[in-house]
């Protein structure tokens, strides 16, 4: 820990603007002295007589020890704290004036400018958090979703730092017998011993990936899944982004190119956050420069997307435009998982076996959902996504589920690592190099949840936080 770590530090923890109440609050050494100096306590005690984790009523002072509010503060000694740190926690009307106010008294007393983060980050450096519970302290304070609430909580549960504990400590005992076997050269571990030591290491790397697997649907919920809205002019898109937004953001016309621009909304839809895009309608020849460069940003969109839902009108045959469409998503596709709608449904299905069957070769078999965008909740394709991500697989609030590409590549390393040591084990490898390897996943491991990583990794995490954090 640096010197910077011990400096009393301060900063409004509640959001900026008008509110019922404002909360300052005040982390490290002199934390009580900085609030005895500004709060004064309406029984006549000092603050810091008044004991700990009690609200205690009275005036607060400004810069310039003139009364400028009233309010509650509370003492949290530490390391029975968010921070681990002596807290002061200073509740004011939420005015912006008065708010302002309160923090520049709690500088002028003695403390100094919280920086981003910086209250988790003291939490995680006194082993308050694990990192990977203080980063979902972040998920959980920029939560917009269901999902995402769900998500962030069970991060700071510690559901991921009890899963990767439980691995750590299953290798524990392998690793006992590997530097067994390396100090007592002359104890050999024997055929059952290197059996054991193989099937812990397997064991391991199973778990490893199980956890990696569940990466998808974790960033497909954190982060959002890149989804583009496309097909040729009039078959629906703009009602199906109507649908799925839930509120009439799209014109929906029967007249054919009304979207020109791409339109945006993030969603939560089928259990994981859309980042939807609404594009033009792709057609060959267009009507003018405006509309050309809609579907040119069509086109490009469909290339960068993790999610495309390829809308067809089902009441009418593929037309050229449509083949264009399929012929455009076979040579663009990449690892994005498209989802064929068959829009119109309530007009009936006027596409042959044939055509159905071009568009399941492209799209995949099993993701053709036929309905009708105007009329219909989208249940059906609701469930495509959830099925398509995994949602409904995992429990969100109990399961160990990793959503940031950090983890990932931790997890990464360490399975690399386990990988390369079981085949040193099945080859029959000097027990010193199965050692290197096994120790280069447990350092991995504990890279994942912060028991060993590098400062500038953790410098990085803690600046996307806000101040007041």
């Amino acid at each position: 820990m640096t010197d910077m770590h011990f400096r009393t530090v301060a900063a409004v923890s509640t959001p900026r603007g008008k509110g019922g109440i404002a909360v300052i609050r005040i982390s490290g050494d002199d934390a009580f002295r900085v609030a005895d100096r500004m709060f004064s306590p309406a029984s006549g005690k000092a603050l810091s007589d008044c004991g700990t984790r009690r609200a205690v009523f009275g005036t607060i002072l400004d810069a310039r020890d003139e009364p400028v509010d009233t309010g509650l503060a509370v003492l949290f000694r530490g390391p029975a704290s968010f921070t681990g740190e002596d807290v002061a926690e200073i509740s004011c009307h939420g005015g912006p004036a008065a708010t302002e106010a309160v923090l520049l008294s709690a500088l002028a007393h003695g403390a100094d400018a919280a920086g981003p983060g910086e209250f988790t980050r003291r939490a995680f450096l006194n082993g308050k958090l694990s990192l990977t519970e203080a980063e979902a302290v972040g998920r959980l304070i920029d939560a917009d979703t269901e999902e995402r609430l769900a998500l962030s909580a069970g991060g700071l549960r510690g559901n991921v730092s009890r899963r990767i504990g439980e691995i750590s400590a299953g290798m524990l005992t392998t690793m006992t017998a590997l530097y067994a076997a390396i100090d007592y050269p002359e104890e050999d571990v024997g055929d059952e011993g290197e059996r054991e030591i193989g099937n812990t290491l397997r064991r391991s790397l199973e778990e490893v990936r199980a956890l990696l697997s569940t990466y998808r649907v974790g960033r497909a919920v954190a982060d959002g899944v890149k989804t583009v809205v496309c097909g040729r002019p009039n078959v629906g898109k703009s009602s199906l982004f109507n649908l799925m937004t839930g509120e009439e953001s799209a014109i929906v016309t029967d007249i054919a190119g009304t979207t020109r621009d791409i339109l945006r909304e993030t969603v939560s839809f089928g259990g994981v956050t859309l980042r939807l895009a609404d594009t033009a309608g792709l057609r060959g020849d267009t009507d003018g420069r405006v509309e050309e460069i809609g579907v040119n940003r069509a086109r490009r969109e469909i290339g960068e997307a993790e999610l495309i839902l390829a809308v067809f009108d089902g009441s009418e045959h593929l037309t050229k435009e449509d083949g264009e469409l399929l012929d455009l998503l076979e040579s663009t596709k990449g690892d994005a998982v498209i989802l064929a709608v068959v829009n119109k449904s309530d007009r009936g299905i006027a596409l042959t076996g044939e055509e159905l069957g071009r568009i399941d070769g492209v799209c995949g078999s099993g993701r053709r959902i036929v309905m009708s965008a105007a009329s219909e909740k989208g249940d059906a394709l609701a469930q495509a996504v959830r099925t398509a991500f995994r949602a409904g697989e995992l429990d969100l609030r109990r399961d160990a589920v990793i959503w940031d590409v950090r983890q990932r590549q931790a997890l990464e390393h360490a399975r690399s690592a386990l990988e390369a040591a079981v085949e040193a084990v099945e080859a029959g490898d000097p027990v010193d190099c199965v050692c290197t390897l096994a120790e280069e996943a447990m350092a991995a491991l504990d890279e994942t949840d912060g028991r060993s990583v590098d400062q500038g990794i953790v410098d990085e995490i803690f600046k996307r936080f806000c101040v007041g954090k």
